[in-house]
């Protein structure tokens, strides 16, 4: 996930997961979502990816073995459509020969297979790491370019810093057990991509792949939200992604114009939520009720 002249920066490289047809991308860690775009099905799963080099990840649909890669973070058709493996496969996302641009591999067990080009075709490189139950993660570990891989047992971590068979390159401590990762480049001062642990809608961010506490730790979003990482803006750091469903806005608008409203009019914050997530696709926050910008709206509401 590396354009020409960026720092690695790297997604987790399994599907995001969730489902939804929105996707609500902040180049920041406070703010309000700069990206507001709609792809694929609401069930499709869904890969981030540097598809063609420039330095910006977006979203690639998987169906089956088939593969619908969109270059831009825009609504839109896919650029290029592909296949490789199949349909049961368990597919990772990464940029395994450091060139700048994400490929596929596919996972059956402990093996992998590589493919070095978004295209139809056979492997180019195949080797074994860890065990078939593994939880595997995706990064550019030593800050070298080339993502590998990283078994995660619990809240320990087996880092391999080539795509070879063999043992780890080392390994270290994070957050708990039952804690969602996320992998990235977080900051510029970072040498390669380390871990994000989320809980509900906070998330603390580690600069180092070493044991210890956060560096960073912030809220966005909602806790039921699908969060994912990816670099928008080819900056050279990972920020974040939500996926949700959108709830279509009825036309013509109900009785009420969106900038009717403001926290008073609301008995709880989740009322207000409601009413923020069916009106802010068409229009954004046009009746401010998410004043810092975290899409949680009218959070002094009880």
């Amino acid at each position: 996930m590396l354009g020409a002249g960026a720092a690695p920066a790297a997604a987790q490289g399994t599907p995001i997961g969730g489902s939804g047809v929105g996707y609500y991308l902040n180049d920041a860690f406070t703010g309000q979502a700069n990206r507001v775009l709609t792809y694929g099905e609401r069930l499709d799963d869904v890969h981030v990816g540097d598809w063609d080099g420039n330095g910006t990840d977006t979203l690639m649909v998987r169906r089956g073995n088939s593969f619908y890669a969109r270059n831009s973070a825009t609504s839109g058709p896919a650029d290029v459509v592909f296949s490789y493996g199949d349909p049961g496969d368990t597919v990772l996302v990464g940029d395994w020969d450091g060139n700048g641009s994400d490929t596929l591999v596919v996972r059956r067990g402990g093996t992998y297979f590589v493919k070095n080009t978004v295209s139809t075709g056979t492997a180019d490189v195949v080797f074994s790491y860890g065990d078939p139950g593994d939880t595997v993660l995706v990064g550019d570990w030593d800050g070298q370019g080339g993502d590998t891989l990283t078994v995660r047992r619990g809240g320990r971590y087996f880092v391999k810093n080539d795509l070879s068979t063999g043992v780890a390159s080392g390994e270290f401590l994070y957050g708990d057990p039952g804690d969602v990762v996320l992998v990235g480049r977080w900051s510029a001062g970072q040498a390669g991509d380390t871990l994000g642990v989320r809980r509900g809608s906070t998330y603390f961010l580690r600069n180092s792949l070493t044991s210890g506490v956060a560096d960073t730790v912030f809220a966005y979003g909602e806790p039921t939200d699908t969060a994912f990482t990816g670099d928008w803006n080819a900056d050279g750091l990972d920020t974040l992604g939500v996926r949700r469903d959108i709830v279509p806005v009825p036309a013509p608008v109900p009785p009420g114009r969106p900038a009717d409203v403001d926290c008073a009019d609301f008995a709880t914050q989740a009322q207000a939520q409601a009413w923020f997530t069916r009106y802010y696709p068409a229009y954004g926050d046009v009746a401010g009720l998410d004043a810092d910008g975290n899409l949680r709206a009218c959070e002094s509401l009880p």
